[in-house]
């Protein structure tokens, strides 16, 4: 019986004409919510640009750092298979998915006439 006691609240309140107050708690928690997507949405579209451009400027003679914290440098890039090969320090080369590089540390050296 409890239970449809706000049921019959809110029924005695329209018969009256009366409507139910607005509640501003409400208001502030949708705002808050609001500004939370705003912000988690615009966070996102910037890592999402930046790692963008970081696989744009992956071109060869270019120093970069994947997604594991492992700097080399950019001998070749594949672009049908998605792939760039990086050279390290000791002169080994590895293949890496072109997605796992995060920064561009140094931009390939350009030659001028």
């Amino acid at each position: 019986m409890n239970a449809l006691l706000p049921y019959a609240q809110v029924l005695a309140s329209e018969g009256t004409g009366s409507a139910p107050g607005f509640d501003p708690v409400l208001l502030i928690m949708i705002a808050i919510l609001v500004i939370f997507m705003v912000l988690t949405f615009r966070r996102g579209k910037k890592l999402r640009d930046e790692q963008s451009k970081a696989r744009g400027g992956a071109v060869v003679g270019a120093q970069v750092v994947t997604a594991g914290g492992m700097v080399g440098t950019v001998v070749s890039r594949d672009e049908e298979a998605q792939r760039v090969t990086l050279e390290f320090s000791s002169g080994d080369r590895v293949d890496f998915l072109i997605g796992a590089i995060q920064q561009v540390v140094e931009p390939a050296a350009t030659t001028e006439d």
